[in-house]
């Protein structure tokens, strides 16, 4: 005869009666690495990373070309300032005397300016030349600051347009420029700014203003000034 206890102490070990004892499962683990799951995640996350990498690195390229571009326009206007303001202060005071009439060896207007000075660095047999800073239109250059220039000659009794002379293009793409001048055309006139100085003036202006609006996309409007120094004029006796 079967002992009850050990009867109540089977049910709770095996389970109830008639069902068969099965073991508790333990969760499978796999062997260490990514599934695919995770493996496309990753992928998908590198390709934004370097999608916006490459993205900022052409817009740090097109900012720097910008940039570039800039201070090399920047650095152009500076050297053209230089030198048109080196031709200006060494300008000479000449004065042609035709007669009873005083000419000056200068005439200038809104759209460009004549003057006599010193001969270019490059010609080094020296001498005085003639120079014309005119704005010129064209379909390849649209308006453009030209500086001609042409030796003087010495038998001349007034300016003429150096046609035959050397042709350099120092501003180009310009939306408009000028040329206006300060100062007293005659002894009792006050000192003001002129749109035009004529060669029959009694003196020289004390100043040169060109004013230039860009044509880029900055635009903007830039102004020098250009002294010069006229402490006593030469007068050059014509032979009529």
């Amino acid at each position: 005869m079967a002992d009850p206890k050990h009867s109540k102490l089977i049910e709770r070990t095996h389970g109830a009666p008639g069902t068969v004892c099965r073991r508790a499962r333990r969760p499978i683990r796999h062997p260490g690495g990514f599934t695919l799951l995770e493996v496309m995640v990753a992928l998908l996350l590198l390709a934004i990373i370097m999608t916006a990498s490459v993205s900022m690195l052409f817009v740090n390229l097109k900012g720097w070309d910008g940039l570039n571009a800039h201070s090399d326009a920047v650095l152009h206007e500076h050297l053209i300032q230089k030198r048109v303001a080196a031709m200006i202060q060494q300008l000479i005071p000449l004065v042609w005397r035709d007669r009873n009439q005083r000419l000056l060896a200068m005439r200038g207007e809104s759209g460009q300016f004549q003057f006599v000075s010193k001969s270019p660095q490059q010609y080094s047999s020296g001498g005085l030349f003639e120079y014309l800073l005119v704005e010129e239109t064209s379909a390849q250059e649209g308006l453009s600051l030209v500086l001609y220039f042409t030796p003087l000659d010495p038998n001349a009794t007034q300016l003429s347009l150096p046609e035959n002379g050397g042709r350099r293009v120092l501003m180009q793409g310009l939306d408009a420029l000028a040329f206006s001048y300060f100062g007293s055309k005659q002894d009792k006139e006050e000192v003001a700014w002129h749109d035009s100085w004529e060669a029959n003036s009694a003196r020289y202006p004390d100043l040169v203003r060109l004013t230039v609006h860009a044509g880029d996309d900055e635009g903007g409007t830039a102004e020098s000034f250009f002294r010069i120094y006229r402490d006593y004029p030469v007068v050059v006796q014509s032979e009529q």
